[in-house]
């Protein structure tokens, strides 16, 4: 019976998808419709329509009937090992089976009157957005229409515009002029009309959406009520079910009931009959028919008490869903309330917080700046004596520099602003010259009729904008000590690249001493993380990779700086053989106490001073060098270490002022950017002044004089004209007065 139940409802599946495709192959033929409200009316009367209502009554019609049909093919067919089970079952069973059977046949029911509503809305809602999506298309499209014959007038319009500059007549420009106004307001007049039709149809739109809220309302209300008669009538048939079950177990109860009072009336004449050979036997039946028939009632009871438990169990399951479906209602309805309610309490928490949080970082930020400065203030304490002495420095320094950068910026100021001045009134002086020579152009080939020529060629500019150098580039190479490329280098550094080979041995000797040297004291250029990194190294690598990072602090990159770095240490070098106590510390005094006398602020007036005391302190060691190498010929010559740094400082300079050692006329070029002397300037603006001659002006005032002389006559004649148009009328109207007296 299952598998033919489960044909039965394909085939139902199938007439209903079939009478679904046909509905669908229906809809598509609506046409377009006004309104939504005409829309539902269409629709509307097609559901309630007698043809529709014939169609639907024919495929019900249709479905019984092949129902009714299958129904009689299971009947008259013969009966399978399935049906002869089922007839073999006892009554107990065959009422639980038929109860299962109805009461899934009402659960689905009620699943379909509770899913009715939902299709109901889903259809409503493809209606509706077939509709807005053919009302928002006709909107579109109008909207693109109106747009496009817009953009034709406004271009039309413009296209007048362009006309009516070339129009000089006043009542002509005036009669254009109100006709363009009359065009913009039908434009304007149409885009009002436009706003307005969008207007509408968005309150039609809210009046559609509240119609909907409206509606759906109405839905969930019907839903409920019909979820709560549904549940009723489970109720009901649970109740009645429960009630026919016990009819059948008691009925089931009775007949083993009157069965074994049968069989105990029998087996009571048997045992009178032959009461002594069959009493044991009879006894041991006793026992087992009263054992069997407890089991039977223990069994019943069991079945009927766990019936009863699963069907309340049922009902309650109903029940709770019953209860949640109407909680959630009321809880979606509850919940836009307070969420409302939160949002707003939300809203104000977190403005209290925002102005919270906003008072508390101000109060951490006081706190960080007051302990940043306490920090400041006592890491300041221990270095204030040396930051003031090298912040004085600085000063000067940065103060100087300023000087000198705004000096020079504001010669490029004053000459960019005389350039861009004189580029002002030169074009403003040849703008009006042309318009000038245009009009007496014009005066020549239309008033007089005469060939017209330029009376003066066109005057030169004598101050041409120069092409700007690249100084920021320039800065930076000197900044990071490299020569600019456009800056031309003394022929003496200009030379051939020499062989370290072609050194005679004393001199690499006394190289390679200054260079140990040179290593040991001048770690301050290399950085301490190189360093820790050289500690598990040797001395010759290390000496190596110290020197290497020394050259490139004082950017020592080819054999001849080499040579200059032994040229300034020679003077610092002795003897140890024929000088073993070394150099004086007196000596070592002099020579510091000579290089701290230069000021900086007298050489940057004049630098010649301090090539005077740089020299000096090297011809005082000079000579006795000489000397100590003639005389100590081919000795092994070592330096003082004290003597090291002081050296490198007279290197470094040394290399700074012929790196960077300026032209001589460019200072003065520097200073004075503008090449143009006043009387040039006077000649060339006293030129413009040449441009017109006096016959040219004398021409241009006759032509004024007559042009104001021509402007009298035309006035006087608008006034003899008026006179006139006066004077006949006066005649009109006493000719008209003679024709009364007449009469």
């Amino acid at each position: 019976m299952d598998d033919n139940e489960d044909e039965l409802e394909e085939q139902q599946e199938i007439v209903s998808d079939g009478s679904v495709e046909e509905e669908e192959e229906v809809e598509p033929d609506l046409g377009p419709v006004d309104s939504w409200e005409s829309f539902n009316d269409r629709i509307d009367g097609l559901i309630f329509n007698e043809r529709c209502d014939k169609s639907v009554k024919k495929l019900d019609e249709r479905r019984l009937a092949i129902l009714n049909r299958v129904r009689q093919q299971f009947r008259e067919a013969p009966k399978g090992v399935a049906e002869r089970c089922q007839a073999q079952k006892s009554p107990i069973d065959q009422r639980l089976e038929l109860s299962s059977e109805r009461l899934n046949e009402l659960v689905r029911f009620g699943k379909e009157l509770v899913t009715n509503v939902r299709v109901a809305n889903e259809r409503r809602e493809l209606n509706r957005r077939i509709f807005e999506g053919a009302q928002k298309n006709q909107m579109n499209v109008k909207l693109q229409r109106e747009s496009v014959e817009t953009m034709a007038r406004f271009e039309n319009i413009k296209a007048r515009w362009t006309e009516l500059e070339e129009t000089n007549e006043p009542m002509l420009l005036w009669n254009q002029i109100e006709e363009q106004k009359k065009r913009i307001a039908e434009i304007m007049a149409r885009k009002d009309e436009m706003i307005s039709a969008c207007q509408a149809e968005v309150d039609r739109m809210n009046a559609k959406y509240e119609f909907d809220r409206e509606r759906q309302a109405q839905d969930l209300c019907c839903l409920v009520e019909r979820v709560d008669h549904q549940v009723e009538t489970l109720k009901e048939a649970y109740k009645e079910h429960i009630q026919m079950l016990r009819q059948t177990i008691e009925e089931e109860r009775q007949i083993f009931a009157d069965n074994a009072v049968e069989k105990w009336r029998t087996f009571f004449d048997a045992m009178n009959a032959n009461f002594d050979e069959k009493a044991n036997l009879v006894r041991a039946r006793e026992q087992f028919y009263a054992r069997q028939t407890q089991q039977i009632n223990e069994s019943q009871e069991e079945l009927t008490k766990s019936t009863r438990i699963r069907l309340e169990k049922e009902c309650e399951r109903l029940e709770l869903e019953l209860r949640r479906t109407r909680d959630n209602v009321l809880m979606n309805s509850e919940k836009l309330d307070y969420n409302y309610q939160v949002l707003q309490k939300r809203n104000e928490e977190n403005v209290i917080i925002n102005n919270q949080q906003k008072r508390r970082v101000a109060r951490l930020h006081e706190a960080i700046g007051r302990t940043r400065r306490g920090l400041k203030n006592l890491y300041n304490t221990g270095k204030r004596n040396i930051a003031r002495l090298s912040s004085d420095i600085y000063k000067l320094h940065s103060n100087i520099n300023d000087m000198e950068s705004k000096a020079h910026q504001a010669r490029l100021n004053n000459r960019e602003k005389f350039d861009r001045i004189w580029e002002i009134n030169y074009k403003e002086l040849n703008l009006l010259v042309d318009r000038v020579y245009h009009i007496d152009r014009i005066i020549h080939e239309q008033q007089l009729a005469m060939p017209w020529s330029s009376p003066v060629p066109p005057i030169p500019n004598i101050n041409k904008a120069k092409k700007k150098r690249n100084n920021i580039l320039e800065k930076f190479d000197m900044r990071i000590g490299r020569v600019p490329k456009n800056r031309v280098m003394p022929k003496s550094s200009v030379n051939c690249k020499p062989d370290i080979k072609e050194l005679p041995p004393d001199s690499l000797r006394l190289m390679r001493n200054l260079i140990r040297k040179l290593s040991d004291r001048g770690g301050f250029l290399i950085e301490e993380r190189l360093l820790k990194i050289l500690e598990p190294y040797s001395e010759e690598e290390k000496c190596l990779v110290r020197i290497d990072n020394i050259f490139a602090a004082l950017r020592i990159r080819h054999l001849r700086d080499v040579k200059e770095l032994t040229k300034v240490f020679m003077p610092y070098t002795y003897c140890p053989n024929c000088q073993p106590q070394g150099l004086s510390p007196r000596k070592c005094a002099e020579v510091f106490m000579k290089d701290q006398k230069p000021n900086r602020l007298q050489g940057t007036a004049s630098g010649k001073p301090e090539e005077k005391e740089h020299r000096s302190t090297g011809e005082t060691f000079l000579p006795k060098s000489e000397e100590a190498a003639k005389r100590c010929h081919n000795h092994y010559l070592v330096m003082e270490p004290a003597l090291c740094l002081h050296a490198m400082n007279l290197f470094t300079s040394k290399m700074h002022k012929k790196m960077y050692e300026h032209e001589p006329g460019s200072i003065l070029n520097a200073v004075n950017l503008i090449q143009i002397t006043d009387a040039e300037i006077r000649n060339f603006w006293r030129q413009f002044s040449a441009c017109f001659p006096a016959s040219k002006c004398k021409l241009w005032k006759t032509l004024e004089h007559g042009l104001n002389h021509y402007v009298e006559v035309l006035k006087m004649r608008v006034q003899y004209d008026a006179e006139v148009v006066f004077l006949r009328r006066q005649n009109e109207e006493l000719r008209h007065l003679l024709q009364k007296f007449t009469v």
